[in-house]
């Protein structure tokens, strides 16, 4: 019998629940080792984006597993200890104040790119990421400063020849402009948390470019009504046959 070997991206590994803590009160011992030896079991694993300083994501590809991002000392310190896990760098689009928050923001990205080689020596630093636009956290995250580190990123991208973890949500017509500029200074990728139209994920259509597509509601209802009716007409096909 043939394994299905799956990917399964954007899970929060280094959310607190890992390590047991809801709503910050501890309720169980960490189990990342279970949740991981559950994963290899089932030959997948999840990508994970980290609501701590930097994202850490897991993907698995047949046999390997990916750790996808983390530009942390303890996420390349996780990609350790296990041969199948592997890591990116970058910032997220709802962490890029980081950048400005650290008072030096070339320094954070020269510590950005330093990690990165260290992870390429080490065999264990596979993307850049995961880095893009995300509109739906205007509020939080403005425009423009997204967009400045989100271009940033892609001097970790260039000089290091990796792929790219992308993510872009509610923000099409900026991602697109940005993507159509800096398409020769990365070698291809994945776009995470797409939601814009068929447009735009035609105008993405280039190099190595791979789109994962988030379904709205009205989206996923009519999606699943077609489904049911499919379902549907062929068990009248199967009782006319009959």
């Amino acid at each position: 019998m043939v394994t299905v070997r799956m990917i399964d991206i954007t899970v929060n590994f280094t959310d607190g629940m890992f390590r047991g803590t809801y709503n910050g009160k501890q309720h169980h011992v960490a189990d990342i080792p279970a949740v991981l030896t559950r994963a290899w079991n089932a030959s997948f694993c999840s990508v994970w984006s980290s609501p701590n300083m930097f994202a850490i994501e897991y993907l698995s590809v047949a046999s390997r597993k990916f750790l996808l991002p983390t530009v942390s000392s303890v996420g390349l310190a996780i990609a350790e200890t296990d041969g199948r896990l592997f890591c990116t760098v970058g910032v997220h689009p709802t962490r890029c104040k980081e950048f400005e928050e650290s008072g030096d923001p070339e320094n954070h990205f020269q510590a950005l790119l330093s990690l990165a080689k260290e992870g390429i020596r080490k065999g264990k630093v596979v993307a850049v990421g995961e880095c893009g636009l995300d509109y739906d956290r205007l509020h939080l995250f403005p425009a423009e400063i997204q967009k400045k580190y989100f271009e940033k990123q892609f001097e970790l991208a260039h000089p290091t020849k990796l792929p790219i973890f992308l993510h872009m949500r509610a923000a099409a017509e900026d991602f697109c402009e940005i993507m159509e500029r800096y398409k020769d200074r990365f070698t291809g990728g994945v776009t995470h948390s797409f939601t814009g139209s068929a447009d735009d994920r035609d105008k993405l259509a280039f190099r190595n470019m791979y789109i994962g597509e988030i379904l709205s509601l009205a989206e996923f209802s009519s999606f699943l009504f077609l489904s049911l009716m499919s379902l549907l007409y062929i068990s009248l096909d199967l009782v006319s046959f009959l």
